[in-house]
């Protein structure tokens, strides 16, 4: 029993949930908001190589004065960018359909009538999120401190409903993007070629022969005159 609690502990110590500290600011804080068509913009703070984005999730919000329907096969999933391609690279696991699914309170919203998942004006409801097992790693990452290093957009497809029950047949594009800085750049590994030492060659050997025979004979005629 206490071995299986030290191992959901170490789980849990592990899979820390990713999405407390979404600071949102204004789209023209930064330019590469506008460059990927935000609508809504946060900043999640500095990421240093090897990081792990688990548990994400999204909020869908109504802020206008008419309801709104949603038709999943409209939907494109959310999807990290990678904003610094020669020194940055993050990775997605499972790199498939299988990375997000949509909420159950999400699910909730279907209505049978309007064959759509319909969000009331002035509601909210978390619409999607990653599944337990998904995760984005930040494989490498040697940019500099504070550089741009990833985009999470979250886009959306919604369409009004009048207050005459008519659904408008053009959507409204809405993309919620989450931003990630550098922290501290791993260090670049710099090869050092080890020093070769000098080849002795046929003419060393030679050199080297002779000398010895000298000093030989030098030895046995100082031997003899003893």
């Amino acid at each position: 029993m206490f071995k299986k609690l030290l191992i959901i502990t170490s789980l849990l110590a592990v899979v820390t949930p990713s999405f407390a500290a979404y600071e949102e600011v204004e789209c023209s804080t930064d330019e590469v908001f506008n460059q990927y068509s935000c609508n809504q913009c946060f900043k999640w703070g500095s990421k240093v190589e090897w990081d792990n984005l688990w548990l994400l999730k999204d909020i869908w919000m109504n802020v206008t004065d008419v309801s709104k329907i949603l038709y999943k096969e409209e939907q494109i999933d959310p999807e990290m960018i990678n904003l610094n391609n020669d020194n940055v690279n993050w990775i997605q696991s499972p790199n498939s359909t299988d990375f997000w699914t949509y909420t159950d309170e999400f699910n909730a919203l279907y209505s049978d009538l309007e064959e759509g998942y319909v969000l009331p004006s002035g509601k909210s409801v978390t619409w999607i999120k990653s599944k337990l097992s998904s995760v984005y790693t930040l494989e490498k990452n040697t940019a500099d401190k504070d550089s741009n290093i990833g985009l999470l957009v979250y886009p959306i497809s919604t369409h009004n409903i009048l207050a005459d029950g008519e659904i408008t047949i053009d959507n409204t594009e809405h993309n919620e993007c989450v931003l990630f800085t550098s922290w501290e750049a791993a260090e670049k590994v710099v090869t050092v070629a080890p020093k070769k030492l000098p080849q002795t060659g046929p003419a060393e050997y030679i050199l080297l022969l002779i000398l010895s025979m000298i000093l030989w004979f030098g030895i046995l005629k100082f031997k003899s005159k003893a």
